[in-house]
């Protein structure tokens, strides 16, 4: 029914666009009939009530427009050292036209003023005026991106501008809260916005643009320059039935040279305002240049990041502020300092069946989790710039992070006929310390060197408290009988890590680089773990005895010297290189064991630029690097009611090949954007579980293998605008091969999965505007005496409608349902809304807000892991209807 539906609707507004416009098109070229590419084109409708409309041309020099019927339009032709041609029109059938630009003779003191291009693309530079496509509607920076041509945002505040991330946000050339994109999309208000600027390549420091190589893509918010000093943002209150409520406070104040912007949300309906991505954006790195050597440690494993990842609750309390100031001393000296503080409360409820597979036989877990959760961090950043001159460049950054976390869960679990019942109470108080000093100077035009001094120190104390009525882990735990049991764990973790760096760049000419890079990384790592029963009577069984107990040293220094050579041939440009790293290595528990390695390991980047807008490139390193700390232990630990671990001190480290090869291409004549990849990975040396598996008991022990795991990703996804209609499709495959080693035998394991999503998108001025699509997500593992296979489909629609001058409608339906490959069938709904008034010219608004709508008790997920999958039931927030105020200042 709901395909039906969503099949009628593409072909009704597809249609009815057809059938009510017309095209012009042709070609733009100078007076020697050369084509002139990224040519401006803009249309004005003399009716207030009509779109305008615009086009660039392709590299040869081709536009279309799409124009309604029988309206007049006065066109603009613009070409930077051009002068400006324009003409009106009035379709009643599709033309073709073509056009000449004169060469402006700025010799006779003639000034050519272009205000009004829609879009300037220059190098690997786009520019957008956003008064061009939006239509003073819109409230916040997501709604107006989402009309920018290439521009996508996705429901987490994610940006891609013609399929590539944009991996930092700026506000007029500012950090804006670390680079995320979440806190600037959702918050800064849309009437504040005059121009965006989409930067590829980005460097930070100008200068080494084309010399690092850099991948990352920013995006530049400006501002409107009506004033010298201006403060604007908005306040939301509301409240809603069962005591639901949300305080919303957007407050930015910009002047040339002081900048400071507040942003604050205390609620109790589930949402939040800091996600993992921007956690792990602020995490990756505090320089300007290189990141942290995070090779070390992983970061999306940790407490936090597990925290921030999890968006489905039963309950939810929320406080939320974030505070940045930015200040230019001098010219050539800028401040900035950012504080984000967050205080959440969860109430989580979940049920899983989980299947234990081992070669001959299949073990099932009925699990049932009720917890709640107290999370608390702090995040400060200082940074300052000193720019003395366009070719030098000296920063300096501070960062800490606190963190306290609170957790309690009610488990019930059943397996084998037994019922066991735990309350699990864990608690986490965590510090970081981050420093790094970099400077970058450019000696001459043929030689630029930059160096970086990185400092990192992370100390916790995560304490576990397992009680429960029957003994776990009976096989490895030396419990005395009691009718309640209590089993305590306290870890104390520490990490310090130095990182220094030189990189110099010799510039040949114009056509070959040479790239010097040496440095040195230092990591010392302290791990301490105490396993014990406490007594009804407050005495201490210590599990010391049993094999645990854990007070590890782990060291590791490794000295690094890279050399590599880039040169261009014709459209393509090449760099290829090798690095060679000695590594010494210390594991200090009960004996102390030193090692000493040296890796070779090369790297290759080609990219081909067949044209400004179609390119490909490939990607090749051979990596290395090291586990952290806690398997290198040589006695155990408890990681569960149902697992233990006991490390390997003979442990080395990891190598891999790592290859990416990807193309993209984008059309504004076409109105095509393309974009494929295939990446691939395979472990030469890798680190792998040993486990012994008993029902659902397990045992894990790290050993280093031979070839242990091959990962192919492969995605595609193209998009195409027809008019005011977008047809979207993106594809994935992931298909990993892996060694396991279970109960002492060796097999192999396959696991993949597709994921194939098709949308359809519209873009009216009058009518509601859509966005409806189909996916689908397929998972399979391939064990080599059983298969387990998942389905989940997905119809969603997303609605939002202008409506009768002053009133703003956004919906959002879709509908999962899983399957599993027994036949077993489960579906869920979800549907959500919001209705805003706003008088024009009034600072006043007012929000009704819906949410789960239709009463959803639980979402339906599934796992695959090395040989264990989950279906699971996550309960969610009920139905929640909230009344807000916001005033505009």
């Amino acid at each position: 029914m709901i395909r039906k539906f969503v099949v009628i609707i593409v072909f009704f507004f597809l249609t009815k666009t057809i059938a009510q416009t017309n095209q012009i098109k042709g070609v733009i070229t100078d007076s020697l009939k050369t084509p002139l590419p990224f040519t401006n084109v803009l249309a004005k409708p003399l009716a207030q009530n009509v779109k305008m409309a615009f086009a660039i041309t392709d590299e040869q020099g081709r536009y279309k427009l799409v124009l309604e019927q029988n309206q007049d339009y006065n066109i603009t032709v613009s070409y930077l050292g051009f002068k400006p041609q324009s003409f009106k029109v009035n379709l009643s059938k599709s033309i073709t036209k073509n056009i000449q630009l004169m060469q402006a003779n700025n010799a006779l003191g003639e000034i050519v003023i272009i205000s009004d291009n829609p879009v300037t693309i220059k190098e690997d530079t786009i520019t957008y005026k956003t008064e061009v496509f939006t239509t003073g509607e819109e409230r916040k920076l997501r709604q107006v991106l989402k009309k920018l041509p290439g521009v996508e945002v996705d429901k987490n505040g994610g940006v891609t501008v013609n399929g590539k991330k944009v991996t930092k946000l700026l506000v007029d050339g500012k950090d804006f809260f670390g680079g995320g994109t979440k806190l600037g999309v959702e918050n800064i208000p849309a009437d504040a916005v005059a121009e965006v600027e989409v930067i590829d390549n980005y460097s930070e420091v100008s200068f080494l643009k084309g010399l690092n190589d850099s991948d990352k893509m920013a995006m530049n918010i400006k501002l409107k320059k009506g004033k010298n000093k201006f403060t604007f943002g908005d306040v939301e209150v509301g409240g809603g039935l069962d005591e639901n409520y949300i305080i919303h406070p957007n407050l930015f104040y910009y002047s040339p040279k002081t900048n400071i912007n507040f942003i604050g949300d205390i609620n109790n309906i589930g949402v939040k305002s800091f996600t993992v991505s921007d956690y792990l954006n602020f995490e990756g790195g505090i320089g300007k240049m290189f990141k942290d050597p995070n090779s070390y440690f992983k970061l999306q494993n940790d407490d936090l990041s597990t925290f921030l990842e999890n968006q489905d609750f039963k309950a939810s309390k929320n406080s939320f502020a974030a505070g940045q100031i930015s200040h230019e001393f001098h010219k050539n000296v800028d401040f900035s300092a950012y504080t984000i503080f967050s205080d959440t409360e969860t109430e989580i409820e979940t049920q899983s069946i989980n299947t234990f597979i081992s070669e001959n036989s299949e073990t099932k877990e009925v699990k049932s989790v009720n917890g709640n959760l107290e999370n608390q961090f702090l995040i400060s950043k200082i940074s300052l710039d000193f720019i003395p001159n366009i070719k030098e460049d000296i920063s300096y950054s501070g960062y800490i992070k606190t963190n306290h976390s609170d957790r309690l869960n009610d488990i019930k679990t059943v397996s084998e006929s037994f019922i066991d019942n735990f309350s699990t109470l864990s608690k986490t108080n965590a510090l970081t310390i981050k420093q790094n000093v970099e400077w970058h100077k450019k000696l001459t035009s043929k030689h630029t060197f930059s160096t970086t001094v990185n400092y990192y120190f992370n100390k916790s104390d995560p304490r576990t408290n397992w009680l429960t009525n029957r003994p776990f882990l009976p096989e490895l735990l030396p419990l005395i009988e009691e009718d309640k049991y209590s089993i305590k764990q306290i870890k104390e973790l520490q990490t310090q890590n130095v990182n220094l760096l030189l990189k110099y760049y010799w510039v040949l000419n114009n056509k070959n680089h040479i790239y010097t890079t040496i440095g040195n990384n230092y990591l010392n790592e302290k791990y301490k773990t105490d396993d014990f029963q406490e007594l009804e009577n407050g005495d201490k069984n210590d599990f010391d005895t049993a094999g645990f107990g854990n007070d590890l040293n782990f060291k590791l220094n490794d000295i690094y010297l890279g050399v590599q050579h880039k040169f261009k041939v014709g459209i393509a440009t090449f760099k290829y290189g090798v690095f060679l790293h000695h590594y010494n290595w210390q594991v200090n528990q009960n004996i102390n064991r030193s090692e000493s390695k040296t890796v070779l390991l090369p790297d290759f980047l080609g990219k081909v630029k067949i044209s400004s807008s179609e390119k490909i490139n490939f990607r090749y390193n051979l990596k290395s690097n090291f586990t952290n700390a806690s398997n290198y232990t040589n006695r155990m630990q408890i990681l569960s009611y149902s697992a233990a671990k006991i490390g390997n001190e003979n442990l080395e480290n990891q190598m891999y090949h790592s290859a990416r090869l990807w193309y993209t291409k984008f059309s504004m004549y076409r109105g095509i954007i393309l974009n494929a990849s295939i990446n691939y990975n395979k472990k030469i040396k890798g680190i792998k579980n040993e486990v012994l598996l008993n029902g659902i008991n397990q045992l894990r022990h790290p050993i280093l293998l031979d070839n242990p795991e091959e990962n192919w990703n492969i995605s595609a996804g193209i998009r195409k605008s027809l008019n005011k209609i977008t047809l979207k499709f993106r594809g994935s495959s992931q298909i990993s091969n892996y060694t396991q080693i279970l109960n002492q035998d060796t097999f192999k394991n396959k696991s993949n999965s597709q994921n194939l999503k098709f949308e359809v998108s519209t873009n009216f001025k009058k009518w509601p505007n859509f966005d409806i699509g189909y996916s689908k997500r397929f998972s399979e593992l391939k064990s080599p005496n059983t298969t387990s296979k998942f389905t989940f489909e997905e119809p969603f629609i997303n609605l939002e409608y202008n409506f009768l001058n002053n009133f703003y409608l956004k919906a959002d339906y879709n509908q999962t349902t899983f399957k599993d490959q027994n036949g077993h069938k489960n579906k869920y709904k979800i549907a959500n809304a919001e209705l805003d008034y706003h008088q024009e010219d009034s600072p006043w608004s007012f929000k009704i807000k819906g949410t789960n709508l239709l009463g959803v008790d639980y979402k339906n997920d599934t796992n695959i892991s090395d040989f264990i999958t989950s279906e699971n039931r996550t309960y969610i927030l009920p139905i929640i209807m909230l009344f807000t105020i916001v005033y505009k200042l």
